[in-house]
Formats: C-alpha cells, structure tokens, sequence
C-alpha cells in the first residue's frame, strides 16, 4: 500500500512538473508578413490579420508580435526557422517542407483590378489570355492561377501596391489582388485611375503558418485555432472586421453559423441580405451565402457565444420580445423595414 501511495506522488509531482513547464514554455512568437493592407499594416497599427492571429494565440498564452518585411525575406527566414511564423499566408507544396499550416481562418478573394479607361474585361480567368498581368514575386496563387500563366506574360511585382502601380503606369494590363486589399490601395488618391473587376478569379485559403523547426509547432497550431473559435463564436472576429454579420461554418461542413458582432446597437445593425451585409469567412460559406435555396434548417445564429435557430429569437433576445423581422423564402434574407426603421 504504501508502494502505491509513492507512485502515486511520484506521477502526480512529475505531471505538475510537467504542467509547470508547459506554461513556463509559451514564450513570445515572433511572427513575420510583408506589408498587405489591411491584413498586415507598417509602423505601430496593426492589420486586421495581426490582430486575429495574435488575439487567438495571446487567448491561449502566447505572446505575439509581427514583423514586417519584404516577402521575399519573410519567406527565407520562414525556411532558415529565423522566425518563429507567418501570420497570413497562402498554402502551396513547397511551403508545406517548413511550415506547419493552421485550418484557414480566412479566405481570399482574388481579383483584377485594371485601369478605367481599359477598352478590354476580365469575366474569366481566361480573359487574362494575351495581357500584361502584374503578380507578387512568390505568392502562391494557387493552381488556377498559375496553369494560366503560359498564357499571359508576367508583370513581377514585390508587393499588392507595386502591382497596382505597374497597372497605374501602363507597365501592366491587370493586377491580380485580393479584394479587400484592393478596396484598401484604391482608396488613395493617386490610384483613382483604376478599378476593381467585379469577377473573383480565384480562391486562396488564409493560414497561420508555424515553423516546423519550433519545438512545439504542433500545440501553437492547435492553440491557435482553439483560441480563434473561441473569437468566431462570441463575435470578436466581427469585431476586427468591423462587420455586423459573418458567416462560418465552425469546422462543421455544410452547417454555417451566421455570427452577430457582440454589443452592436439596433440603430446601427442592418438586416443580413445577400448582397454583402454577410462577410463569408471561406469559400464555400461565401457561395452558400448566394444560394437562394439555402436550407433554413443548414443556418444556426450565433451571438456573445449562443447559438439561436433563427435571427428573430436571436434578436429578441439581444434588443427584446418587440424586435419584428419578417422572413423571406432566402433564408439570410429578411424584411426588416418597421424593425430598422424604430426609433
């Protein structure tokens, strides 16, 4: 008995060793991104993507920080294990030999953005056939990008901006960029002679990529997407994206969670339609979202972490029993003209 009564404090000395070491272990992580508005800012602002990626891992006890440098550099350091990560990067093969990829916790829009007095557009992929197309040195833009490419030539570009100013100069016919990038650079008066096509020629999962040389690449990974679920769920993403609505399937294929951003007032919240008030965190969310037939008993509504089977119970929950929405056959579609209208 008294053998037993040993080990049994031996384990439970070594496992309290083992806890203490674990905590004592999530030193700060030194991230890395080349500048990429507003997912990755310069100067002491931080870029929607920095603050998602450090939130989630600071929720779960790692410190963050993001450097930013060329991409080029970002990636030989990522190779090198200099650096601890990268905090928004697009997966490919070669990638994979050095970096552990998280599950997305965005997705990319890609789009053209060419200049307004262009007598020409791009409503496909294959209308980039025979142009001038300006792409980043080193994205990974994925095969439909790439298996297109023999068929244009290649304007290389070291970042979103500079490809945008080889379009501005006449030195491009397109820039390829992703669309909230786009909406960013083009507001600057200097890129008032451009536009964005109306066309997404691709998608590009977003991950947080870890090191495969860090000793615990595996539990910052798995921490990261505990954490960022955690934001997902009681509306924090929202939050950074300054969006009321998102929309996310939490993992679970086929099932989206439409998120409502936590403490929003009734005066300032617009009805979730299908015309932009939901942001789509995934492709496939992104295209459900734009299915008139959508399934009403597919969409779960979730708000500060609950989860509703409608909008109407969720919203008489948050704002009280009077709050009236009618429903139409869409299912993010909503009649909520006396609701929004209140004063």
């Amino acid at each position: 008995m008294k053998k037993i009564t040993l080990v049994l404090i031996a384990v439970s000395l070594f496992s309290a060793v083992e806890a203490k070491e674990a905590a004592e272990s999530k030193e700060p992580l030194l991230l890395s991104n080349d500048t990429w508005p507003p997912f990755i800012l310069e100067g002491t602002d931080q870029g929607t993507a920095e603050q998602l990626v450090c939130q989630a891992l600071s929720l779960q006890g790692w410190p963050c920080r993001v450097e930013v440098k060329d991409w080029e550099i970002v990636l030989q350091e990522a190779r090198a294990g200099a650096i601890d990560g990268i905090a928004a990067a697009w997966r490919n093969p070669d990638r994979e030999q050095y970096l552990l990829f998280s599950e997305p916790y965005l997705s990319n829009r890609i789009i053209p953005v060419i200049s307004n007095r262009a007598s020409f557009t791009v409503t496909s992929a294959n209308s980039l056939a025979g142009l001038r197309v300006a792409l980043v040195a080193d994205y990974a833009y994925g095969e439909t990008i790439e298996g297109l490419k023999p068929g244009f030539t290649t304007v290389t570009a070291k970042n979103s901006l500079d490809a945008l100013k080889a379009v501005n100069s006449g030195k491009a016919d397109a820039a390829l960029v992703d669309e909230l990038v786009a909406r960013n650079l083009l507001d600057d008066p200097v890129m008032q002679t451009l536009m964005m096509v109306d066309t997404v020629l691709a998608f590009r999962d977003l991950h947080f990529a870890v090191s495969r040389q860090h000793p615990r690449a595996q539990a910052v990974i798995a921490d990261f997407q505990r954490g960022y679920k955690q934001m997902l769920s009681d509306g924090s993403v929202n939050e950074i994206l300054n969006v009321d609505w998102l929309a996310t399937d939490f993992g679970q294929s086929g099932k989206l969670n439409v998120v409502m951003r936590s403490g929003v007032s009734l005066d300032d919240l617009a009805p979730p339609t299908n015309d932009g008030e939901v942001f789509a965190l995934e492709a496939s969310e992104y295209d459900l979202m734009r299915q008139r037939n959508l399934d009403p008993n597919r969409v779960n509504y979730q708000v500060d972490g609950k989860s509703y089977s409608n909008l109407q119970s969720a919203l008489d929950d948050v704002f009280g029993k009077d709050t009236v929405c009618k429903h139409k056959n869409y299912t993010s579609q909503f009649d909520c003209t006396d609701l929004f209208k209140k004063n």
